[in-house]
Parts: structure tokens; C-alpha cells; sequence
């Protein structure tokens, strides 16, 4: 939106009129039917303007409004929004109470270190918007990531991908912070995003599992028990047992109790206590205590299920597929 650029002209333009309308002399009457034309089309043009930034806050509003970004962020960016239509308002009063050439020229000027302001909080809450929208991107891409690493796939260079993604995601975050961020900063975020949304569409076309096979994804703090014939990933911190320990395919740990991976494979039965994730493909059975959320297709050609837990729950998938 270039409308910066328009107000300029519009300024330059009222200011260079007014005196030529002003002129006196013969054919007055005219002269002054003629000003009050150019007035009211200078006037009417200036009215667009503000009314085209109004429109603009308002498809950002309703942007945001639908968007699935999270109740915080929404109210935030929503309040910042109301507060410059607000504004933008005052923009309105001040072009529509101008009687003359020279009153709008002094509302013009007025306006103008207004828009300086307002056009910088206009593209932060835009960027702001975009900046969590990434965010949510990177989050779905990063479960995909451990969703396919559990059925056994190689996930090295989507990981990758997803690290500059989110390097880049965290240096905007930081120029939002202090006003400093550049729609350069904007275009290498999302290229970043869809270079690691095209590893994604690479490995999606390798990710087959069985129709006999099922699928759970789930967040247990406390304690759980996996066993069956199962290829599975865990991450997490706490302590977790392998029996037979030569399903184990892939063991990262980091400091203390802290799991960062770890793949199993065949028929095993495993139990941890602590905070984890787990996702498992195959034919098996998760019990789990303590508090968490799930997601889970008993079959592959069924529909997910979604839910929460504050005691125990236990899932049963690949079974009578």
C-alpha cells in the first residue's frame, strides 16, 4: 500500500493550487466557483486516502480476528489495530472540519507527521501477524519432523531446514522488539519457511505406513508404558527403560534426564517416567498416567481423535484394522 506516497502528492498538490485559486481580479466570481471545485475535489481526495487506510486496518482486523494464532496474541494485535483506527479517525475529523484551501493544507500538514507514526505501527502489526503465523507454521513442521522420523525416516535435512527457519523466525522477533525489522527480514522468513515446507513435501512422499497400522502422537507429564510392535520416537526428560534393548535404533540425550531422541523399533515394551513426547506408528497399546493430551488413529484410514487427561488414559491402535 503506497498511500504515503499519494498523501505527499495530495499535500503538494493543495499547496500549489492555492495560490493560483486565490488569484483576484476579473471573472472573481468564477475564479472563486472554480476554487471551491478544485477545493472540494482536493477535499474528496483526501477523504479516500483516509479512507482507504481505514479499510486497509480493517481487512487486517478481520485477518487476525480468523486467524488461529492464539486468544493472547489476537487480543494484543487487536488492541494495537483498534487504537489506530482510532487515530485514523482523528485524520477523518480533522480533513472533514477543513473549510478552506488553507485549513486543509494546515490538516495535511498535520496529518502527515500523523501517517510518519501510523504508517510504522500499520506494517509492525502486519509483520506481527505474519511473524506468529510463521511461528504456528514452524511448530506443525517440526511435529511433522518427528512424526516422520518415527517411521523410520531419514528427517536430517528437514531438521536443518527447520533450524534456519527458526533462526530466522527468532532474528525478526527480536528487530519486532525494537521497531527495527525490514520487509527483507519478512522475505527471508518466509523463504526460509518454504524451503523447509518443500523438505517436508519430499519426505511426505516417502511417509507410507500400513492401513493395518496405527498412529498415536501424545504429551504425558508423569508416567507411561508403551508395548506391542511399534516403531516410535520419545522426547522428553525424564528416564525412560527399553526391553528388548536392541530396539533401540537412536539415542540423543543432552544434559541430566533430558531425552532430545529416541527411536525404537519392533516388538518392545517401554516405560518412562517424566515429561514426554511420544509418537508411535504400528500395532500397540499406550497407557498413561499423570496429565497430557493425545492424538491417535486406531487405523490409518480412520479420522484422528483429540483429547486431554488429568488422571490416566490408555489408547489402544492397530488393532482390528
Amino acid at each position: 500500500m503506497n498511500l504515503a506516497k499519494f498523501m505527499l502528492i495530495l499535500l503538494l498538490t493543495i499547496a500549489l493550487a492555492y495560490p493560483a485559486a486565490a488569484a483576484d481580479g476579473e471573472g472573481k466570481g468564477k475564479a472563486n466557483d472554480f476554487r471551491d471545485k478544485i477545493f472540494e475535489t482536493h477535499k474528496e481526495r483526501a477523504m479516500k486516502w483516509v479512507e482507504s487506510c481505514y479499510r486497509w486496518a480493517e481487512r487486517l482486523e478481520e485477518k487476525v480476528r480468523a486467524s488461529n494464532i492464539g486468544d493472547e496474541a489476537k487480543n494484543r494485535i487487536q488492541a494495537r489495530i483498534e487504537n489506530m483506527k482510532g487515530e485514523i479517525g482523528e485524520m477523518r475529523s480533522k480533513i472533514e472540519n477543513a473549510k478552506n484551501y488553507s485549513e486543509l493544507r494546515d490538516a495535511m500538514r498535520e496529518i502527515r507527521t500523523l501517517w510518519i507514526e501510523l504508517s510504522k505501527q500499520m506494517r509492525l502489526i502486519a509483520y506481527e501477524h505474519f511473524v506468529i503465523q510463521m511461528e504456528k507454521i514452524i511448530e506443525k513442521l517440526e511435529e511433522l519432523a518427528d512424526r516422520f522420523e518415527s517411521h523410520g525416516l531419514d528427517v536430517s535435512s528437514f531438521r536443518d531446514a527447520i533450524d534456519e527457519a527458526s533462526d530466522a523466525l527468532e532474528g525478526v522477533k527480536a528487530k519486532l522488539g525494537d521497531g527495527t525489522v525490514k520487509y527483507s527480514d519478512i522475505a527471508n522468513l518466509r523463504q526460509k519457511v518454504m524451503n523447509a515446507f518443500e523438505e517436508s513435501k519430499k519426505l511426505a512422499r516417502e511417509y507410507r505406513p500400513k492401513l493395518s497400522d496405527g498412529i498415536v502422537m501424545a504429551n504425558v507429564s508423569g508416567s507411561f508404558k508403551l508395548n506391542g510392535t511399534v516403531m516410535a520416537l520419545i522426547k522428553g526428560n525424564g528416564t525412560v527403560n527399553v526391553e528388548p534393548t536392541g530396539a533401540k535404533i537412536k539415542e540423543s540425550k543432552g544434559k541430566e534426564n533430558v531425552i532430545e531422541a529416541l527411536v525404537v523399533r519392533g516388538k518392545v515394551n517401554v516405560t518412562g517416567e517424566g515429561d514426554f513426547k511420544i509418537i508411535a506408528h504400528g500395532n500397540g497399546t499406550l497407557t498413561m498416567n499423570g496429565n497430557g493430551s493425545y492424538t491417535y488413529k486406531q487405523c490409518m484410514n480412520q479420522k484422528f481423535v483429540n483429547g486431554t487427561f488429568s488422571d490416566g488414559f490408555t489408547i489402544n491402535f492397530g488393532f482390528g484394522c
